[in-house]
């Protein structure tokens, strides 16, 4: 941990006369009632009436051990309340109180010191760093422990050091930051994505991890978390860790630390400010003019006959290239009776027509009027954010309080994202046994932007104009420009749309701390969550394609209303620096309901200019409502315990209750079993530390449970609707008709989760090297699966526990500080991580074994080849044809037996029966990667400067790319990428000819190395920042999605086959 530089980005000071700041600090805390004692009159009086009877002072000045002057240490007199801080040299004053001072000096990162003053006037002391990585505080369930004292698999991740880096959401921070823990890409605005840790055990259920939020399990979107907040974030990876947090941590869990209080003295005051560019990365071309016309022609080859291409030469061919055929011959083609005069640009309309162009494009063709539909769908956009934070801390009270907004349009025209957050945290120390506090963050998020149809770019073609406010040609070529109804501009139905789409949600732990007797620390938690969602939607009838409709709206909202409740005891004893003895019991109650009301109306009448401000003029409504509602419950206990702070074991046990499952099956309990050893204590190990300083073992097991599911899965689903009939006389009736989907199952219970991890904590050569090895073995038992149900019964399915699934893998991580020095320092991590899966069982049906001959050898179980899940095999693993090529001119013959011809797909029939079926499927390469690795890399220069990398790698996976069929969209009417494709003259084995016939599907290899992030910044020194009273003042300079490496894939970005941004940002930070 750097504690130097992360004080110097966090400290504030202006002067030690800022009444302004002081005032405001003091207008803040009284409006919400959190006293402070520091600021009490009557302190201050008794403080002056001592200073007045002792008149003496002290002052000094109080710095690192390399002598650098340390900001804002708190020197107090013992005894008394009378204090002061350091100013920005360091220096301090104080005039003391008592007749036998003693000065306490404290500053976080550093070990406090107390010092007796005696007569002494100037006292100037060294502070010695508190540089341990094995003192710091890491967050676990309902509590915190130290990094030494860990039993379980969890890793930290600092925010400080992050943030010039300008992350856009909780997710850019955790990205390539921890071993296990895979981010999905971010290519929209909004830069959200999923998140996975140690991969995937489930078959049905949601695979996201467990968000916890300052110590408590949060409702909400990550979207709703300013990054800019967090102070760190740990990742509980494996069962023993999350155990404490039973049925909803079968997927790992994260916990989110936000900032606190200051860190005491005056009050903390930070700007930060980000602008930013982003444009499309790696977008493949279109076909130009040219290229377009060509690919036509292709088609027209491809698509015709032999005898009618021999018939009719070079009908297809560029009349201004003909080589064996006259202009004249060419021309009459398909003329009934032969033109004998014909203009230049009468054999071009002729060829324009042959390739199939409709009349717009023709007309362009012949003014050379081309359109770049890449470049009006992407464009390069604009991104701001704001942050404004005021903290402090007292010896009762502290308080963070920030505000932030950010406007951020993405590389898609119409693709943009804003939100306002702010988050208030504050705590006060009300009795000596008492504290209460509050944790709470508002958002409010408008994703209502209309975003153009990107996707349409490719369809239309170059001659395709953009003819939207032209009225000189009809309004149907606005929307349809080569006026065939496949490509559709991709901003012309947005003229006639209307959207409002806002999501406001609060989140809060208001909390209650109070010291017991014996040691006991009881904590009350209450957690509410309210979210809310406003979705106006109006599609005008002034849009001819919905003219028929009359216009229409709708108005949609919801509500989520869902609160929490913790009883919380802790009792921590220490005897004798021996035993170590930590005890957490937890009591939880919980209740979330959902509310969506949603009106839907069409033919307005007179008109629906007023849209979805006024739904009563529609005259076709439909009305629809949802109401949802659960409930939970937990007990929890966990027992921490450590002899000589060498040997560790943490027990917990945990009993969940979900209103979700069976009747039959409520509630569920889970245990774990943590070991530590920590051997680098023991005397054997004296010889080696030296050079290696830490080493501990970790061993674990533990389960956990998996509810996330649909909250009435249980239950069976009785649907209701109106039903036509008509009875023998020809008259047609409307009724209601009643019919059940799901079958209930009062069975139906959790998702059952048991993992082992093992794993080595080391750090050698002074803690100059550090790191941790991980490897577990995952087993999920009752997989939650619809089992599909024979029709006669009357139901369609039932939700049941039905099989099993192991997941095993490999994780390390090292940390280096290469090089320190006065000038130039260098420090690096890694991590490597592979996960490993598989299908253990299923249904447990069983089927025969025959041998070549149809004997019955033995059984087996079923696999299930509806959802290509297999025994023994990854879900992930790709069971298809296998592709051997493209069938050849000479390979006609052979094609035809599959329906295929010359330029298709040639896909392995591996039992030759001339028939592609299921058997011919094989199991081939995997969609999730093989293993995963980070490099980041720090390097500083004076002290001032520094620059950053983050490399981040996904190898041997594989993804579908059926797009090398080249009949992803018609290619009579539409355009298409820059790419190869088949001809007579280009026999190629890896593309098809144009309009193929494609069988079975593609894979190619999407396996990357991305230069994910390259940042650059400066802090501006002191002796200038002074000057205009800031403390700190950083300018940061960066870029996320540098570059991409991908040796196999060529078509968008290889993580998400689609767009992708890439960001330039320059922020500025200052502390006051």
């Amino acid at each position: 941990m750097n504690v130097k530089k992360e004080r110097f980005s966090s400290l504030t000071k202006i002067g030690v006369k800022n009444n302004k700041l002081n005032s405001a600090v003091i207008i803040l805390i009284l409006l919400f009632s959190f006293p402070l004692y520091s600021f009490s009159p009557s302190n201050w009086g008794e403080r002056m009436s001592n200073i007045q009877q002792t008149g003496r002072a002290v002052n000094g000045r109080i710095a690192d051990a390399s002598g650098e002057a340390l900001i804002g240490v708190n020197v107090v007199e013992g005894g008394t309340t009378n204090g002061t801080v350091t100013d920005i040299e360091g220096n301090y004053m104080l005039k003391l109180a008592t007749s036998n001072p003693v000065l306490n000096v404290s500053y976080i990162g550093f070990k406090t010191q107390t010092i007796e003053v005696g007569n002494r006037s100037v006292i100037n002391i060294v502070l010695e760093e508190e540089t341990s990585f094995l003192d710091e505080v890491v967050v676990v369930g309902y509590g915190t422990m130290r990094q030494k004292d860990l039993t379980g698999a969890i890793s930290t991740i600092k925010a400080e050091g992050l943030r010039a880096e300008v992350p856009r959401s909780i997710q850019d921070l955790l990205r390539g930051n921890s071993a296990g823990l895979n981010i999905g890409f971010a290519n929209t605005a909004k830069g959200d994505a999923g998140l996975q840790i140690r991969g995937r055990n489930t078959l049905k259920a949601g695979a996201e991890p467990l968000i916890v939020l300052d110590g408590v399990i949060y409702e909400g979107a990550l979207t709703d978390i300013n990054p800019m907040d967090v102070a760190s974030i740990d990742i509980l990876k494996d069962a023993s860790s999350a155990a404490v947090y039973g049925a909803k941590a079968a997927s790992g869990v994260v916990v989110i630390l936000t900032q606190k209080g200051g860190r005491g003295g005056k009050p903390l005051v930070s700007f930060n400010t980000s602008f930013g560019l982003v444009q499309s990365a790696n977008q493949p071309k279109l076909l130009d003019a040219d290229g377009f016309m060509q690919y036509r022609r292709a088609y027209e080859i491809g698509k015709n006959t032999d005898a009618y291409l021999q018939q009719y030469p070079e009908i297809f061919e560029d009349p201004g290239k003909l080589q064996n055929v006259s202009k004249r011959d060419w021309f009459n083609y398909d003329k009934k009776t032969p033109v004998e005069t014909f203009t230049e640009e009468d054999l071009l309309r002729t060829w324009a027509s042959r390739l199939e162009l409709k009349v717009p494009e023709i007309d362009n063709f012949i003014i050379n009027r081309t359109t770049d539909w890449a470049k009006k769908v992407f464009h390069l956009g604009l991104q701001q954010d704001y942050q404004a934070s005021i903290s402090n801390r007292t010896d009762d009270a502290s308080y963070y309080w920030s505000i932030g907004y950010s406007d951020r349009e993405g590389i898609i025209v119409g693709n943009r994202f804003s939100t306002f957050r702010t988050r208030l945290n504050l705590e006060s120390k009300i009795t000596s046994f008492l504290k209460i506090g509050l944790n709470s963050g508002f958002s409010s998020r408008n994703e209502g932007y209309l975003q153009a149809d990107w996707g349409q770019m490719v369809r239309i073609s170059p001659y395709g104009a953009d003819e939207i406010g032209n009225r000189e040609v009809e309004e149907y070529i606005w929307k349809y420009p080569t006026s065939d109804v496949t490509p559709v501009n991709p901003f012309f139905d947005n003229l006639y749309r209307d959207r409002k789409d806002w999501y406001n949600a609060f989140n809060a732990n208001m909390y209650a701390i109070v010291n017991l007797p014996f040691g006991i620390e009881y904590q009350f938690n209450f957690i509410p969550y309210y979210e809310w969602r406003e979705y106006y939607n109006h599609e005008s009838s002034k849009n001819f394609s919905w003219a028929a409709s009359g216009g229409k709206s709708e108005r949609t909202t919801h509500k989520i209303y869902s609160w929490q409740v913790d009883n919380v005891l802790r009792w921590k004893k220490r005897i004798n620096n021996i035993h170590n003895i930590e005890t957490t019991l937890l009591a939880n109650a919980e209740q979330r309901q959902y509310w969506s009301q949603k009106m839907v109306t069409s033919q307005f009448s007179p008109n629906d200019i007023l849209g979805y401000h006024r739904m009563q003029a529609g005259t076709v409504p439909l009305n629809e409502s949802n109401d949802t509602y659960r409930t939970g419950d937990a007990l929890m206990g966990r027992l921490f315990y450590s002899l000589y702070d060498r040997y560790m074991v943490t027990a917990s046990v945990r009993r969940d209750g979900f209103s979700a499952f069976g009747q039959k099956n409520p509630r569920a309990v889970f245990p774990a079993l943590a070991l530590a050893w920590t051997f680098t204590s023991e005397k054997f190990a004296e010889p080696i530390t030296s050079w290696f300083d830490y080493g501990k073992l970790r061993f674990s097991w533990g389960e956990n449970g998996n509810r996330d599911i649909g909250q009435y899965e249980a239950l069976s689903d009785m649907t209701s609707g109106p039903h036509p009939y008509i009875d023998q006389n020809g008259n047609i009736y409307i009724t209601s008709q009643i019919y059940v989907n799901r079958m209930s199952n009062p069975n139906l219970k959790w998702e059952r989760t048991a993992s082992l991890n093992l794993g080595l904590d080391f750090s050698f050569l002074n803690n100059r090297i550090s790191g941790a090895l991980e490897g577990y073995l995952a087993t999920t038992n009752d997989l939650l699966v619809d089992r599909a149900l024979p029709e006669i019964i009357g139901y369609n399915s039932v939700a049941a526990n039905l099989g099993k699934l192991e997941n095993k893998g490999f994780e390390a991580t090292v940390n280096a500080e290469i090089i320190t020095t006065p000038k130039f320092a260098w420090n690096a991590s890694a991590n490597f991580s592979l996960n490993r899966r598989k299908i253990v069982s299923l249904y447990g049906d069983l089927i025969d074994i025959k041998d070549k001959d149809g004997n019955i050898i033995g059984k087996k179980e079923a696999d299930d080849i509806k959802n290509k899940w297999f025994i023994g095999q990854d879900p992930d693993r790709v069971w298809d044809y296998e592709h051997i090529g493209v069938w050849q001119k000479e390979e006609a013959e052979e094609a035809a037996k599959y329906g295929l011809q010359p330029g298709d797909f040639k896909y392995k029939d591996q039992n030759d029966d001339g028939v592609m079926t299921d058997a011919d499927k094989i199991f081939q390469g995997y969609t999730t990667p093989r293993f995963r690795w980070t490099l980041r890399n720090e390097f500083v220069f004076s002290k001032n400067i520094s620059l950053s990398t983050m490399l981040y790698s996904y190898w041997g996976q594989y993804g579908s790319f059926n797009r090398a069929a080249n009949v992803s969209n018609f290619p009579d009417r539409c355009s298409e990428y820059v790419q190869p494709y088949w001809t007579v003259e280009n026999r190629i084995n890896d593309y098809a000819r144009i309009g193929s016939k494609n069988i079975g599907t593609i894979y190619k290899e999407k396996s990357f190395i991305r230069l994910e992030n390259i940042t650059l910044s400066y802090n501006i020194p002191k002796n200038i920042t002074r000057k205009i009273f800031i403390q700190d003042m950083r300018l940061s300079l960066s870029v996320r999605n540098v570059a991409v490496f991908s040796p196999d894939w060529n078509f968008w970005d290889p993580e998400v086959s689609d767009p992708s941004l890439r960001t330039y940002n320059v922020s500025l930070n200052f502390t006051l």
